[in-house]
Parts: structure tokens; C-alpha cells; sequence
């Protein structure tokens, strides 16, 4: 009897290269998406705030002087820069990639272990 060898083709790694690089891409952009929003938002947040407050709030409503108003309007600004800074700061630590996994399913993974 004569022994025959099929020698099957290795799997190759390239899907799961493949694979990983389109999770980070994916999450590349979303990154991107965020960090474009909350740049627009520091840009135009704090002056729009500034302006409405000075002339609307300030010297509409409550008749204050001109440089009363300038003083007052740019404290309202900067406590805009800093709602907006929380905001992003916020977002950032709750962010939530896909194809990245937590560290706690990671372990459970590794051990094998379930719920």
C-alpha cells in the first residue's frame, strides 16, 4: 500500500489583515468625524455666544453699558470654551470603537471563561 501526502494551503493571515485594517479605518473616521465637530463647535460656539450675549442679553435686555457688556459677554464666552471642552473630553473617554475589544472580554477570551 502506498502512502499519498495531500499538502493541504496554508490559511493564510491576509482576510484578518484585511479585516483589521478595515476596522481601522472605520474607526479613524470616526475619530475624525468627532474631532471636525467638536473643532467647529470650539470655533463657532464661544463667538456666537459672545455676540448674541453682548447684544441681545447685555445690552438688550438688561441696558448694560458698552464695555460692561464686552467684559460680561467674554466671561459667558469662555465658560462656552469649557462646556465645550467637558463635552469633548466626555466623548472622548465613552468612545467606543468597533473591532477594538474591551479589556474585560479580551481576559475572558483568553481564560476561555463565560458569563
Amino acid at each position: 500500500m502506498q502512502r499519498t501526502s495531500v499538502i493541504q494551503p496554508a490559511p493564510t493571515i491576509e482576510p484578518f489583515i484585511r479585516q483589521e485594517d478595515n476596522g481601522n479605518e472605520s474607526a479613524v473616521w470616526i475619530v475624525f468625524r468627532k474631532m471636525l465637530f467638536f473643532t467647529l463647535l470650539m470655533t463657532i460656539a464661544p463667538l456666537s455666544s459672545f455676540f448674541i450675549a453682548k447684544d441681545y442679553v447685555f445690552q438688550g435686555i438688561f441696558h448694560v453699558s458698552s464695555g460692561n457688556s464686552y467684559t460680561y459677554s467674554a466671561i459667558v464666552a469662555v465658560i462656552v470654551v469649557h462646556i465645550v471642552l467637558i463635552a469633548f473630553l466626555f466623548v472622548a473617554f465613552r468612545e467606543d470603537i468597533p473591532g477594538k475589544k474591551k479589556s474585560t472580554d479580551a481576559a475572558k477570551e483568553s481564560t476561555g471563561k463565560k458569563d
